[in-house]
């Protein structure tokens, strides 16, 4: 799906919502629901083309594979916690969301541990020690 077909398909979704948010709430939350599910599995589809390119330039560079596993894996992470956030805040439950974004902050760091060690033995094998 293009651009302006993820826009469209944003567009109407929103213009539903907000028509049925005073008449079924609950519904109007579903239909948001399933309007990011849709958007999100359209930008899903083109996530495999940037891959490959990301991981020919990787190899190109010669960089070690296991970072660009921590640059997919915090990326996705990102994703998904913001499209969790804002579903929760749509849903009134903002307090959920920030739960939510501390979480991927969290899991960021963690997966993101053996770089930082790489880098520190780096630097300590650069300072002579």
């Amino acid at each position: 799906m293009s651009i302006l077909g993820i826009c469209i398909v944003a567009i109407i979704g929103a213009i539903l919502a907000i028509t049925l948010k005073h008449t079924t709430p609950q519904l109007s939350i579903t239909l948001t629901l399933i309007t990011g599910v849709i958007i999100f599995i359209a930008v899903c589809s083109v996530l495999p083309q940037i891959t490959e390119k990301i991981n020919s330039l990787i190899n190109a560079a010669g960089v070690k594979t296991e970072f660009a596993a921590i640059l997919f894996k915090s990326v996705g992470i990102c994703f998904l916690c913001q499209f969790s956030s804002d579903i929760c805040k749509d849903a009134g439950q903002s307090a959920l969301a920030g739960r939510v974004e501390l979480a991927g902050k969290i899991m960021i760091l963690i997966s993101s541990l053996p770089l930082m060690e790489e880098v520190l033995n780096t630097a300590s094998s650069l300072l002579g020690g």
